[in-house]
């Protein structure tokens, strides 16, 4: 704790959309105080904090990165920066001895993510990425559904994150590039990727893919499917698009060999699930079910709670993500997500892109030993 109130300083890095969440979080929680903000412009910065509402008292800005580095009221850094720019400078926050959130993508290569997880192997620091949305109540229920064995043995699972991102972004000049955004499942569906890991409990242990091109603008492909194997025998299937003329969808489905979970819907086949007994058991106060049909007039239960269905970073559960990382640093644990973990995630979105690229030939995983 090194701010004059003994609180943990936190310095911020690339002050935008994105940056405003992780801070108004950090405020809000009781053992933390943002005590830098720091842009590679400081008049764009400064027109930032006034256009997201940022209210950071005690927040001095600089354009310097290293300065902020240095300074002894910073235990925690910030990496909210484009994406090209997220493993150099978590590299150097880590060799500064400083905590670190990490916006995803954590490494765009192998060899990117290899430094990240050698520096922070080697300076001990807590790190959390940003696959917020593990703190989602509904995959956090689709989790605890399949760890709890209401669902069987899981041999299917299916994520697909959908959206339609153009020239209203705030980060299109960058994201739309093949050096800063680089695919779609590294720009965005690396969260879908990341909660068929987190949510089915499995691990790929290879990929086949096919992606394709309709959306103007960007240098990279627009669509991907990847079908992935899963330890166990079980098979997985992931969706990443911006083409398709729909609103934004996060979709979750975990198929077992007692029940399934079909996003909001909860179905089986022969042995009923009980309602009741799920209800009282159900740990999550902010998740409830009750009884429903599906399209076809089968018996089902429905998951009522928060959804991750909007793509606008504000809905995305930040302040659990934070909260997770300042007990981490404070109790000397690790985070829901560190960066070790996410680079299985990252990992997954190299070796799809890497199938597609030599039209489906199947990449098997790990990409990194070690």
């Amino acid at each position: 704790m090194t701010t004059a109130n003994g609180k943990l300083g936190v310095g911020v890095y690339g002050i935008g959309w994105c940056a405003a969440q992780h801070i108004a979080a950090f405020e809000n929680n009781p053992h933390a105080e943002v005590t830098w903000l720091c842009g590679r412009d400081e008049a764009r910065t400064r027109a930032n904090v006034e256009k997201y509402g940022i209210d950071a008292p005690a927040a001095r800005i600089t354009t310097s990165f290293d300065a902020m580095l240095a300074a002894a009221d910073v235990d925690i850094v910030v990496i909210a920066t484009p994406n090209h720019l997220h493993a150099a400078e978590a590299i150097a926050a880590a060799n500064a001895g400083k905590h670190i959130v990490l916006e995803k993508p954590t490494g765009l290569d192998t060899e990117e993510l290899i430094g990240i997880r050698d520096a922070v192997r080697r300076a001990g620091v807590r790190t959390v990425v940003s696959f917020e949305l593990r703190y989602n109540p509904f995959l956090r229920f689709a989790r605890w559904m399949r760890e709890s064995g209401r669902l069987g043995e899981i041999r299917f699972a299916r994520t697909q994150y959908l959206s339609r991102v153009t020239d209203w972004y705030a980060g299109w000049d960058w994201v739309r590039t093949r050096e800063s955004g680089r695919s779609h499942l590294l720009a965005a569906g690396c969260h879908a990727v990341d909660a068929l890991r987190w949510c089915s409990g499995r691990e790929a242990t290879a990929v086949s893919a096919f992606h394709t091109h309709f959306t103007e603008g960007y240098e990279w492909p627009t669509s991907i499917v990847a079908n992935l194997t899963l330890d166990g025998g079980a098979l997985g299937h992931v969706t990443s698009s911006t083409d398709f003329m729909m609103p934004y969808a996060f979709q979750v489905e975990l198929m077992g060999d007692l029940a399934t979970l079909r996003q909001d819907l909860l179905l089986w086949k022969d042995t009923p699930l009980d309602l009741d007994e799920l209800s009282a058991a159900n740990p999550f106060p902010d998740v409830t079910l009750e009884g429903a049909a599906d399209a076809a007039g089968n018996p089902a239960i429905h998951i009522r709670c928060a959804m991750p269905d909007s793509g606008d970073v504000s809905h995305h559960p930040f302040q659990a993500e934070i909260d997770d990382l300042v007990a981490a640093v404070i109790e000397g644990r690790e985070t829901t997500i560190n960066v070790f973990d996410a680079q299985k995630t990252m990992e997954i979105c190299l070796a799809a892109d890497l199938s597609a690229e030599r039209g489906g030939q199947p990449v098997s995983l790990p990409l990194i030993s070690g």
